[in-house]
């Protein structure tokens, strides 16, 4: 299922002010679409690694957008290891990754590049990677020693 429409930073608020862990299960699941499990698995997945410098790089930060992570959610293959942006050079890569900052709103930017970074923990009230390994149990996979 698409959502080219979603606002992650509405769900994100959204979701923190939920109380119980059941029910902030229930939200994910009811909201599901590619879009929002893509930024939960770029978020909390450390097995999924971005082919980008940490930190935020120079971007005209855009005030007047209002568009969300599910207009730009696509754009996503080119920044994570192993998928088609491999073989850009940096800079081009790069250069892509500030237009989709400069595309979306500034709270949508910040969100992204926490995302990037793996630095959502402690933003949201409750939004985990437990929470979203329960609401989505195949999209996070855990391997230990053992399964090697």
């Amino acid at each position: 299922m698409d959502n080219k429409d979603l606002v992650i930073s509405k769900v994100l608020d959204d979701l923190a002010k939920i109380k119980t862990a059941k029910s902030k299960r229930e939200y994910l699941q009811k909201n599901e679409s590619r879009q929002l499990k893509t930024f939960l698995k770029g978020s909390f997945d450390d097995a999924l690694e971005f082919n980008l410098p940490k930190g935020a790089p120079p971007y005209t930060v855009n005030k007047e957008s209002k568009d969300g992570f599910g207009r730009v959610s696509k754009e996503f293959r080119y920044f994570a290891k192993g998928y088609e942006g491999d073989n850009m050079i940096d800079q081009e890569r790069e250069g892509r990754f500030i237009k989709v900052l400069e595309r979306v709103s500034p709270e949508e930017a910040e969100l992204i590049l926490l995302m990037k970074d793996k630095k959502l923990v402690g933003k949201y009230k409750g939004v985990t990677k437990k929470l979203v390994s329960d609401a989505f149990p195949n999209l996070i996979v855990e391997w230990s020693i053992n399964q090697l």
